[in-house]
């Protein structure tokens, strides 16, 4: 019984470890993750989510510059935000 309860253990312990929430050994967030939440818990309070490959990059800075205040983005959320969404622009580069 003993024996049996520490495997369990020891495998709750890894599983743990290896999922991107228990904070161990988790792959990293992508580098543009804080973006991308930013842009799904603000703008959607707006209006439904667009895909970032609907616009360019110049019109995605246009709507930031436009809308991230309304949004109530700081300056530096803004440019995470616009730096997710131009990377999947239509005319990013690759």
């Amino acid at each position: 019984m003993r024996a049996a309860l520490a495997g369990l253990a020891a495998a709750l312990a890894l599983g743990c470890a290896a999922s991107p929430r228990g904070g161990g050994a988790a792959t990293p967030a992508a580098p543009d993750a804080a973006g991308e939440r930013l842009y799904r818990g603000h703008c959607a309070a707006c209006h439904r989510l667009r895909d970032p490959g609907e616009q360019t990059r110049e019109r995605w800075a246009w709507a930031l510059a436009r809308y991230g205040a309304r949004a109530h983005l700081s300056d530096e959320e803004r440019r995470l935000v616009l730096d997710y969404l131009q990377a999947r622009a239509r005319d990013a580069r690759p």
